[in-house]
């Protein structure tokens, strides 16, 4: 099982929405496979890690997966078709912004993360910042 650290921007998709039902389909954005964990970073305001989820499959097209997710869009839907695969994941934990786990921005950064988080990350690339995450997500 390899950990992923995904950003995702709540400006154009309700994220909170997408990742509280128990299962959704997110764009690959690196090389998961089945069984993965991607733990997601959500943008400001909240700026910090807010869900962990498990990769169930992949390689989803976006015409297979397009109703299902469309009502979290924030406005139309995109039209125009991409290339790029979907995954289907499941919300295994929810960090909400008043419990206990707080993965906020500021502490990532202390633990090494480094510049902005642009895009998909492979945490075991950074052990440092993969121990303060598990660590702090009491490792689930």
């Amino acid at each position: 099982m390899t950990h992923w650290l995904y950003p995702a921007n709540i400006k154009y998709y309700d994220v909170l929405g997408a990742l509280s039902e128990s299962d959704t389909y997110w764009p690959v954005h690196s090389k998961v496979i089945p069984g993965d964990c991607i733990f997601f970073y959500l943008a400001a305001p909240y700026k910090r890690i807010m869900f962990k989820c498990e990769v169930l499959d992949i390689d989803l097209m976006q015409s297979e997966v397009l109703s299902s997710i469309s009502r979290f869009f924030k406005g139309p839907p995109p039209v125009k078709p991409t290339s790029r695969n979907f995954m289907k994941i499941m919300t295994k934990e929810n960090y909400p912004l008043d419990g206990e786990v707080q993965l906020v921005l500021s502490e990532l950064k202390d633990h090494g993360l480094k510049g902005m988080l642009m895009g998909a990350r492979k945490l075991e690339n950074a052990p440092e910042l993969l121990a303060y995450i598990l660590d702090t997500a009491h490792g689930l």
